[in-house]
């Protein structure tokens, strides 16, 4: 077996020596893993190390057994047919070194777990993105998303399938778990906008209910029942109301599984298209009127400071044509909308904004 050496980056720098090499070494023992160390057939910079090192940028770890080809690969999910996925059908609001914000069309998975292990999902798209072909520019974007054995472009957050809107992508794993402990503890502000039936309270307010999840016998969700459960917040408000449906803002204070869906139905407003948590008889009707095909939810805004460089970030997304069309279809007007809608702008992978 040919001696290889591994360049140590910020995606696995910061841990021990013996924690990386158990990750990257997946069908190789503890207990030989710390041989391989004593005997000095796995060195790092040059010498002998103790497993318990902490890594850093630039450290040069040697092989001189157990690493193959295999285990250099980039930990990215290949799918049968062929490789990374080609396909784009997101577009790009933000990206730098350190994170990407994208608008997923409704329809595409977030990631392969959800209903679709042989599926094309946004991370496979944005993946094929982030580490395909090379982009121009001696500070190319893509320079910070080398392919690693051990770490992979990570979603921080996920969007019903047939959710449009916000995600958030970390290119590198400090900014993956900054963003992840970031939407633990509620320091990302979300705003959705969505098209119910009827309208809410008085204009607006808080909708303060707790959600449930359910599994069936073989662990697959269920609709989420309200009234126990989890503590979920949803604060309101009503932006115009045209004959039965109602534009609303939404933002998510808590982020429990289908809680905006679960909120509004409890209280007696669903969400248009919603078949789920709505009226399907309503729905078929809507579906005719507006051409609406989907349900009418879309994570619209994202206020937050960066992971990383600390600037302060909004970032908002347009709606997708079939949303614009189906508002004009039920009476609304451009000027309805918040201004911030108006104002946001994507664009498509590898096109400069």
């Amino acid at each position: 077996m040919s001696t290889r050496s591994f360049s140590v980056t910020e995606n696995e720098a910061h841990q021990r020596l013996d924690r990386f090499l158990r990750k990257l070494l997946e069908d190789v023992s503890l207990s030989a893993i710390y041989k391989l160390i004593r005997t000095r057939q796995i060195t790092l910079n040059g010498g002998r190390a103790a497993p318990e090192a902490r890594l850093k940028p630039g450290d040069v770890i040697v092989f001189k057994q157990a690493a193959s080809d295999r285990h250099m690969e980039p930990r990215v999910r290949k799918r049968a047919e062929g490789g990374l996925s080609s396909r784009r059908d997101f577009r790009i609001v933000f990206e730098d070194a350190h994170l990407l914000c994208v608008n997923k069309p409704a329809g595409l998975l977030v990631h392969a777990g959800d209903r679709g292990e042989g599926a094309d999902t946004l991370i496979d798209q944005v993946t094929g993105y982030l580490v395909g072909a090379p982009r121009q520019g001696a500070d190319s974007l893509k320079d910070f998303v080398r392919p690693s054995p051990t770490f992979a472009p990570n979603l921080a957050h996920r969007l019903d399938r047939d959710t449009s809107g916000l995600v958030l992508i970390g290119k590198t794993l400090p900014a993956t778990q900054a963003l992840t402990d970031m939407i633990k503890h509620r320091r990302i502000e979300k705003l959705y906008l969505a098209l119910i039936f009827g309208s809410l309270p008085r204009g607006e307010g808080v909708i303060d209910v707790p959600l449930q999840r359910h599994e069936d016998g073989k662990g697959r969700r269920r609709k989420v029942q309200t009234g126990q459960g989890q503590r979920a917040v949803t604060r309101y408000k009503v932006l115009a109301t045209r004959g039965p449906y109602s534009l609303v803002e939404l933002e998510l204070v808590t982020g429990r599984t289908h809680q905006l869906r679960a909120h509004l139905a409890h209280l007696q407003s669903p969400i248009v298209g919603d078949d789920e948590y709505g009226a399907r008889e309503k729905n078929r009707h809507a579906r005719e009127k507006l051409g609406l095909q989907r349900q009418f939810l879309h994570a619209a805004k994202l206020s937050f400071e960066h992971p990383v460089t600390r600037q302060a970030l909004t970032l908002s997304a347009p709606l997708w044509s079939d949303l614009a069309l189906a508002l004009e279809a039920a009476g609304f007007w451009a000027n309805d909308l918040p201004a911030w809608v108006a104002a946001a702008k994507d664009h498509a992978p590898g096109v400069s904004p």
